[in-house]
């Protein structure tokens, strides 16, 4: 038996090896990403609220389609204007693992949600409370001078219990360049203390780290988020909540519309800049919506640009705060 697949195997040598160099040259991703037109998701389906009032129309989440290269891939891109490549660097920063982006940016969707909670609730009157608020570090600058890792929960600095980061800033400000923080830690259920010099940057002083805010919240009426794991990113944040807002008061304000659109949000309630909104203009044109809310600045001039040169019919609305997208879409129509 076996001499006869040996033999087999022999007589389709050639065929054989063919089929494993295609296979390869198929399947093998190489150090690209390659950015497509996305879609939109209906912002209602990622949330529930207690007794909440219904709308006409809808709220969207715009995204951007994204594939690892391959060689057919990269290929394809070449005649197809509506496919960007983009090197592993700018989707993977190079002082960080795959990992670390993905746990980066899942943190990044929950602190955005929670704001978007947090100035929807305010702007609708509700209460909220916030029950607990843990800092992350998600991100290290390769400029700083620091021990510290990714995915460490910050406990204090300098033996002082800092629980915002707003309050690390301040408290940051408030040293001389060079100073060393001594940083207790927790990662993996086990406590460290790490260090970080502060630095100057652009004229700023700084430790070189990005924080994230992981929180919970208590609100009323009760509110459920519930993204998939394959989502992540903060870029849905101004759209969760104009959808959530809209779900808590009594006026509609889509009338009867479907309106896409992309932006972060903070607390704060101001709008900012995304990447991607070529990619999400023409996903949001594909999928039907009558409205594009997006950052004011080099976003809109993008948007709009994406709007002329695809003769688009789509109406593009720019926006720089939570209070002026709730204006201009009481005024629309």
């Amino acid at each position: 038996m076996i001499k006869n697949i040996l033999k087999k195997i022999k007589e389709n040598f050639k065929i054989l090896i063919t089929f494993i160099i295609i296979f390869i040259l198929f399947t093998m991703p190489l150090s690209y990403y390659i950015e497509t037109p996305g879609g939109i998701i209906d912002a209602s389906k990622r949330f529930s609220i207690e007794d909440s009032y219904k709308i006409k129309g809808t709220y969207n989440l715009a995204y951007v389609g994204q594939l690892r290269a391959t060689i057919p891939l990269l290929i394809y891109s070449k005649i197809n204007k509506d496919w960007e490549v983009l090197p592993k660097e700018e989707v993977v920063l190079d002082n960080e693992n795959y990992n670390e982006a993905e746990f980066r940016d899942h943190l990044m969707l929950e602190e955005a949600n929670n704001n978007a909670i947090k100035v929807a609730y305010n702007k609708a009157s509700k209460k909220y409370v916030i029950e607990k608020n843990d800092l992350y570090v998600t991100y290290i600058d390769e400029l700083a001078e620091t021990n510290i890792k990714i995915k460490d929960q910050i406990i204090n600095i300098d033996g002082k219990n800092i629980k915002e980061k707003s309050k690390i800033n301040d408290y940051i400000q408030s040293k001389k360049v060079g100073d060393k923080l001594k940083i207790k830690v927790k990662n993996d259920s086990k406590y460290y203390y790490r260090y970080a010099k502060v630095i100057e940057y652009e004229n700023k002083k700084m430790i070189g780290i990005i924080i994230t805010e992981k929180q919970k919240i208590k609100t009323d009426p009760k509110i459920k988020i519930k993204f998939k794991n394959s989502e992540s990113g903060a870029s849905g944040g101004l759209m969760m909540s104009l959808s959530i807002y809209d779900s808590l008061i009594k006026e509609d304000l889509t009338k009867g519309l479907k309106i896409a659109g992309t932006g972060t949000i903070d607390q704060d309630g101001n709008v900012g800049k995304i990447d991607g909104v070529k990619y999400k203009v023409m996903g949001a044109v594909k999928d039907k919506a009558d409205i594009f809310l997006v950052p004011a600045g080099s976003n809109y001039k993008e948007a709009i640009k994406t709007k002329k040169e695809k003769k688009y019919k789509i109406k593009i609305i720019k926006v720089k705060t939570l209070d002026e997208a709730i204006s201009k879409l009481k005024k629309n129509g």
